[in-house]
């Protein structure tokens, strides 16, 4: 079995979902192919210059006007993020991939890598049925393309737009979002505290800046020493060049510690190590957190996708959503000194998890296979 796990890299969370939906394939069937392919890493300039940069440039310096386009392309229901032929002519490599490589299933893990799929059948590619993977609490229309075969959501509101979209409700299977096996182990928090230096009973806040958009890392930093307040602080700014030059410039002093990460594969113990986590909202990482029981605080929330995820976990009582980097670290002091608060917001967190998700998508995309290779059993027989 040969397959292809086709994904945009807006942000990391697309694919490090892709990527552990891909190991899992790999795991449950030791003798398949499967392939990862990121269209942005595989495109042309010109495309990633029309596509790819003025969306960040919304997300940095104007992103009430990507909250208007992004309720745009639901409210008027678009039927695509660009036309066929710009990816046709801006990705090349994706669809001679997809013809070279000739799967028998391709697993879409972006809305944009879902249109691809479709395309690529369209001009008889392939023949391959494709599984649509979406991994934020939000959706859009676009995902809902003829050729899609089954669907995997997050929770049942986002299979509900898909119905009311025309997607089919047997087509559509409420898995959540799948995160790296890393998840899977089970890692002492006192060893994991210890390799970080923390030898005493001070709460332990991990900090992330997520892969969306501009992050003000350094400030809730800030602001968290001038409250006077013990914790010790790890702040991964993962491949955050600016964010991690800004945290490691600061002057960090007792009762609060720094320890500032770049990009680590440590993220699954930190995360079972700390008392709360301070991010932005990202499909993938509230999943992330939920396996690991993990309160959250949630800013510099940008509107569309970030905003539906983190009200999510919002509604569900396992997370705060703060404003601003002082109103951030006033949220944070205040969960330190109210420890029955941060107990709750962790099991409620905790019934938000959805462990078997890697596998119950892995295994739909086999179920997806197996006609196939009986129709193709049959006309070779």
């Amino acid at each position: 079995m040969k397959v292809l796990v086709l994904t945009l890299s807006f942000g990391s969370g697309h694919v490090r979902a892709a990527e552990a939906v891909a190991e899992e394939l790999g795991r449950q069937v030791p003798a398949s192919k499967v392939l990862v392919v990121d269209a942005l890493a595989e495109c042309r300039l010109l495309f990633r210059a029309c596509y790819e940069w003025p969306y960040w440039l919304m997300l940095r310096y104007a992103p009430g006007l990507w909250d208007r386009f992004s309720a745009a392309r639901v409210s008027q229901k678009h039927e695509g993020t660009a036309p066929a032929w710009a990816f046709r002519m801006g990705c090349p490599k994706v669809f001679a991939t997809i013809k070279s490589f000739n799967p028998d299933v391709i697993v879409a893990a972006e809305v944009a890598a879902c249109e691809m799929a479709a395309i690529a059948r369209r001009l008889g590619l392939t023949r391959a049925p494709i599984l649509s993977v979406i991994t934020d609490y939000e959706a859009e229309p676009i995902w809902v393309q003829p050729e899609v075969d089954a669907f995997t959501v997050p929770d049942e509101s986002v299979g509900a737009d898909l119905i009311s979209w025309g997607a089919r409700a047997n087509c559509i299977s409420r898995c959540g979002i799948p995160v790296d096996p890393a998840f899977d182990a089970v890692h002492n928090p006192k060893a994991v505290r210890l390799r970080y230096g923390i030898s005493d009973n001070a709460p332990l806040v991990l900090l992330m800046g997520g892969g969306m958009g501009p992050t003000r890392m350094h400030q809730v930093v800030e602001q968290l020493c001038a409250s006077d307040t013990p914790m010790h602080i790890v702040a991964i700014a993962g491949k955050d060049k600016r964010a991690l030059r800004k945290l490691k410039r600061l002057n960090v002093k007792a009762p609060v510690s720094l320890r500032v990460l770049g990009w680590t594969n440590e993220v699954a113990a930190l995360m079972q190590a700390a008392t709360f986590l301070v991010t932005k909202p990202g499909g993938l990482t509230i999943s992330e957190a939920a396996l690991c029981s993990l309160p959250v605080v949630f800013f510099d929330t940008i509107p569309g996708a970030e905003f539906v995820n983190a009200r999510r976990m919002v509604d569900a009582g396992a997370a705060v959503i703060a404003r601003g980097p002082a109103e951030t670290a006033g949220v944070i002091v205040s969960l330190l000194q109210d420890d029955q608060s941060i107990a709750a917001m962790a099991l409620r967190a905790n019934k938000l998890a959805r462990p078997t998700a890697r596998r119950d998508i892995a295994r739909l995309a086999l179920n997806l296979f197996a006609p196939v290779e009986e129709a193709t059993r049959r006309m070779t027989a």
